[in-house]
């Protein structure tokens, strides 16, 4: 087992009134109480890409309740999540570690697909957990949306095995209040509200499908009402992880309407899910003011991988038998080369809004700082003043001199690992000050690009700049060395399948 994995699970979970106290002082408060550190609000959009936001540059969408949370706070244009599709960047968000560490490769699929790539089929409850570090420091904490860490709705889903009825629920990964979709636990069918798992697959759930950036937020609101009523005083962390804009799309006319001048349909379908759920984030957002919350609270956003390459249109059964539904992205990564499942920017980097008033510097744009979704962990157990395993080994760095306008300057490479990568460009990547190489495991198909000058990923500079090529390939081999080999796994089909 990989040393890194064995300590993580031998780690006792621990609270040391030291390192809280130490960590709160940082914050600028004299103790631990919770109105000394910020409540944390943490917005996932699913398949966002780098282009598609109006302060990111897009020039149809409308944004304005996104665009304006960029205003009241610092936009980053170099921020990586550590994989292209979403379960493993997910599973870096909670446990703060690369997602191979727990042998997640690729999104949590049929439990076939799963055992064929070598992986589990849920997040291991035993991988370190932000939510819980913070619960045990006094936090209330929540998530509402999509998990896809295992389990959920649908266990037959398109005559196949899906969604394992054992995964533990989602509230065991350190959460006092849950409703997801594609995880084990409350959750949606239609306009209802479900106290578990059912057998409805949410992509075959019309209704969800296009209101779900309205249910989740729904939900989040009434956490916050609750919280201000029955805990004020006591620090929150909400996410808020929408399903939005991931296929399937079905907005309805009246979203349509801005963008009736657009002729192509799936991009008019793309364009009207985005802006439904920007309107949903400004819900969200005033509330949070009318609460009198704003001040004190770390608003997060940001996208869990770069938008997928356009496949079609408008496909009749294409999510499930009888489902017409648009599976037609049209999503921008901007100028950056690449889709959702690529190593190349497209794939990896995405939006990131940080507001804190009085803390994060308001109407910046920050494009020097390299951050990696990592660093989310040892930055938020900082500001909160909580502390993870005494034996935890983290990916990521403490970034919070980035987000409060510090100079910060990376202290390590970041990795990244994709061996479902197939015919979708190479399997293994390194980024290493201005200077990224990706490449085969077996050391082919070597690329390498100067993002400072490239941010495009236009000109391949292997050959000219080898002596650079070999110092990144000796970091990328000895760090891949690291990961632990995929799960030696036998799938064992249901007998309630067919």
């Amino acid at each position: 087992m990989n040393p890194t994995i064995a300590r993580a699970r031998r780690g006792k979970w621990t609270r040391s009134l030291l390192v809280v106290g130490l960590a709160a002082l940082a914050v600028g408060g004299s103790t631990a109480r919770g109105d000394d550190r910020p409540n944390i609000v943490f917005i996932l959009a699913d398949d966002l890409g780098f282009g598609d936001l109006q302060s990111y540059g897009h020039p149809r969408i409308k944004t304005p309740h996104l665009d304006r949370l960029a205003e009241q706070g610092t936009r980053f244009t170099q921020f990586y999540q550590s994989h292209s599709v979403c379960s493993p960047s997910r599973v870096s968000l909670i446990t703060g570690q690369y997602p191979s560490r727990w042998h997640v490769y690729a999104h949590f699929a049929w439990l076939r697909s799963n055992a064929e790539r070598g992986m589990p089929d849920w997040l291991p409850v035993e991988a370190p957990s932000l939510p819980q570090a913070l619960q045990q420091a006094g936090y209330r904490t929540a998530l509402f949306g999509k998990w896809h860490l295992g389990g959920g709705s649908g266990r037959d889903f398109g005559g196949k095995d899906i969604n394992s009825a054992d995964a533990p629920p989602v509230s065991a990964y350190g959460f006092d209040e849950a409703r997801v979709v594609v995880g084990n636990g409350a959750t949606w069918r239609g306009a209802e509200l479900c106290a578990a798992a059912h057998n409805l697959y949410p992509y075959a759930d019309h209704y969800f499908v296009r209101w779900s950036s309205r249910q989740i937020v729904d939900a989040s609101l009434e956490f916050l009402e609750t919280h201000q009523r029955d805990h004020e005083g006591t620090p929150f962390m909400l996410n808020v992880w929408l399903h939005d804009p991931h296929v399937p799309l079905d907005p309805t006319p009246e979203m349509r309407e801005p963008y009736a001048d657009v002729e192509d349909r799936g991009a008019q379908s793309y364009y009207a899910v985005v802006s439904h759920l920007d309107a949903q984030v400004g819900r969200l957002l005033k509330r949070l003011d009318e609460l009198g919350l704003s001040d004190n609270t770390l608003v997060i956003f940001t996208s869990d991988n770069g938008t997928p390459a356009r496949e079609g249109s408008l496909q009749t059964g294409a999510i499930a038998p009888g489902i017409s539904l648009s599976t037609d992205t049209a999503g921008s990564n901007g100028s950056l080369r690449g889709w959702k499942w690529h190593l190349y920017e497209g794939g990896v980097r995405v939006p990131l809004i940080v507001r804190w008033p009085g803390h994060v510097p308001a109407g910046r744009v920050d494009p020097r700082s390299v951050l990696h979704s990592t660093d989310f962990v040892p930055t938020l157990t900082h500001l909160a003043g909580a502390a993870m395993p005494s034996d935890y080994l983290p990916d990521g760095v403490d970034a919070t001199a980035a987000i409060t306008g510090l100079p910060f300057a990376r202290s390590q490479p970041i990795f990244w690992q994709n061996p479902t990568a197939k015919r979708r460009g190479p399997s293994l990547a390194i980024r290493d000050g201005d200077w990224k190489l990706l490449m085969e495991d077996d050391g082919t198909d070597e690329q390498l690009f100067d993002l400072a000058g490239d941010p495009s990923e236009l000109i391949d500079v292997a050959r000219e700049r080898p002596e650079i090529v070999d110092g990144l390939r000796s970091k990328l081999l000895q760090w891949a060395g690291t990961l632990p080999a995929p799960l030696d796994r036998v799938y064992v089909e249901s007998a309630a399948t067919h």
